[in-house]
């Protein structure tokens, strides 16, 4: 799968669009059915149990399978559009209209490390550290890894770039 595919980028002259969350729909996958099979498990085991433990336990599972539909069905459409000619970032997510997060000639994209890997974080100049918002997938210290993380600098970073270069020069003109 190429980064335009892994991202569901879409790209126009003054308008770039990116899916950050798109590429964790699998693991989200794999951990619903780990879920599933923890419930039935649990069925299995339910009168061994203690019925405060028993509930407990449910009600934990229930609340990762509701997490868990929330990252396939809404989380993974939430995106990003950066638009030259409105000078703005916007994010878009699916139970809410378009929202603008910030002006792009403002923006800067930095690294944000967590739990041993770390990912790419864009936020407002003089602000960044206090709401930032995640554009790309968890890296880590791997060959494959460091191949998708070569691809995402190559061309969806370099692409923002440009964008954010094309701002300042229309403004300081």
């Amino acid at each position: 799968m190429n980064i335009r595919e892994r991202y569901s980028i879409e790209c126009t002259i003054n308008i770039f669009t990116l899916h950050p969350n798109k590429t964790s729909v699998q693991l989200s996958y794999w951990f619903l059915g780990g879920i599933i099979a923890g419930l039935a498990v649990l069925m299995f085991f339910e009168n061994q149990l203690d019925e405060t433990m028993y509930w407990a336990i449910c009600i934990l599972l229930i609340y990762f399978v509701l997490h868990s539909f929330y990252d396939i069905k809404i989380g993974s459409k939430i995106h990003y559009i950066f638009d030259v000619s409105t000078n703005s970032v916007y994010k878009k997510h699916p139970l809410f209209s378009r929202k603008k997060i910030m002006k792009l000639n403002e923006a800067v994209i930095f690294t944000h490390s967590e739990m041993g890997s770390w990912y790419y974080a864009l936020g407002a100049d003089k602000s960044q550290f206090v709401k930032n918002y995640k554009i790309s997938e968890g890296f880590s210290s791997g060959r494959k890894s460091g191949e998708i993380q070569k691809a995402y600098e190559n061309f969806i970073l370099q692409k923002i770039e440009q964008l954010i270069a094309k701002v300042h020069l229309e403004l300081n003109n």
